[in-house]
């Protein structure tokens, strides 16, 4: 009987050479990447950390986030995109990565390594910027770019990126190893007198006017985390291979909706960090035939938060979608706007967590003014940082 291959990945052994320990920063491609930046900005209330333009001042990208990661959720022109990424773009991949992050940078070369040994499409290797992430890139079936990294730039409470005179540019290959830390890099850029706080960091210009929990804010909810992403599956199969074989990903349950097998994995303890539909229920739920991209998630961090987020959003005028709940299994509770014409957001405010118990979701279609507690309430939802 064959044996299967084991690797050491910080002296505890896996079947491939690296471990995804959580869902990461997503990217999506938007042509209208303006509107995008003051929605996410302004309606969603993440904060900017950097603003990538072309020759002509116009916005290439707007790389945003909502913890202290350098960036949580980026938008994207197309317009940047490589032939190859635009092919996949113009078929319908208009997630423009999903990442997930890894222990320790040896790991990131690992992977480049297994996925070139297997066959698997890889983009490139190297570390990125801005963001400071070091990472390689694979392709999934349906060509989004899957992004495996170790380390990003934290944002403090500045609120201020790293300088773009602090870049180091590396070669698109196999990291030289060991990396030097960056609080040497600080140090280097501290003695060429590069002000460490002259990065970029907006936040939006609204009033201050909610009470949330006790803090001042300028919407009534609080943007956490990101949280799962949803992919309509040209080939289901092919598609839950991959995230489970080639990046490691645990099956966390499949469900049968309308004749339709329903597919979720995760990377850590939340029920889903990645879920599969076939591309069959794409036109049963009334979603855009030009992104295989169900939806993507935000995480607030209160049940009052949520239903007030509802309330604001539609008042922005925002598009509510009406997906199911059983679409959605380990969150009882969702609400789901259009970003854009293709793309929709999902916000929730609490995931079922391995080893919690289930979450429970009233009779109806009814939300209650409030719900119980349960083992699974706020579970893993420890802040990075002071709500800000």
């Amino acid at each position: 009987m064959h044996q299967e291959e084991r690797y050491d990945v910080g002296g505890v052994t896996f079947a491939r050479p690296f471990k995804a320990v959580r869902l990461g920063h997503l990217g999506v491609w938007t042509a209208d990447t303006e509107e995008s930046e003051g929605r996410l900005v302004d309606l969603f209330g993440l904060h900017q950390t950097e603003r990538m333009t072309g020759k002509e001042g116009e916005l290439l990208g707007c790389f945003t986030t909502c913890n202290t990661d350098h960036h949580a959720l980026v938008a994207i022109n197309p317009a940047t995109a490589d032939p190859e990424r635009r092919a996949y773009y113009e078929a319908g991949a208009t997630l423009n990565q999903i990442s997930f992050q890894v222990n320790s940078l040896r790991e990131v070369n690992d992977a480049y390594r297994f996925f070139n040994a297997r066959g698997i499409k890889v983009q490139r290797i190297g570390r990125d910027l801005p963001g400071s992430n070091w990472a390689v890139y694979a392709y999934d079936p349906d060509g989004h770019r899957v992004e495996l990294f170790y380390g990003m730039e934290q944002v403090g409470w500045q609120g201020r990126s790293k300088p773009a005179a602090m870049y180091n540019p590396l070669p698109y290959q196999e990291f030289e190893l060991p990396m030097k830390p960056e609080v040497l890099e600080v140090e280097e850029a501290r003695a060429k007198n590069i002000d460490l706080l002259s990065g970029y960091g907006r936040d939006s210009a609204l009033p201050y006017r909610f009470d949330v929990g006790g803090i001042l804010q300028q919407r009534p909810f609080k943007v956490s985390a990101m949280g799962p992403v949803r992919l309509f599956c040209s080939d289901l199969v092919a598609s839950e291979h991959f995230y489970a074989e080639t990046i490691g990903l645990t099956r966390s349950a499949e469900i049968q909706w309308e004749g339709h097998r329903c597919v979720f994995l995760r990377a850590g303890a939340e029920h889903h960090s990645i879920a599969l539909y076939p591309v069959a229920l794409r036109d049963r739920l009334k979603m855009s035939s030009q992104t295989v991209l169900m939806s993507l998630g935000m995480r607030v961090q209160t049940y009052r938060q949520l239903k007030d987020a509802r309330t604001f959003l539609s008042e922005a005028g925002l598009t509510e979608v009406q997906l199911p709940a059983e679409l959605h299994p380990g969150i009882a509770y969702a609400v789901h706007f259009m970003l854009d014409d293709m793309h929709c957001i999902e916000l929730y405010f609490e995931m079922e967590q391995f080893g919690t118990g289930p979450v429970v979701r009233a009779e109806g279609d009814a939300w209650p003014d409030r719900l119980s507690g349960s083992a699974s309430c706020y579970a893993e939802q420890a802040r990075l940082g002071p709500m800000a």
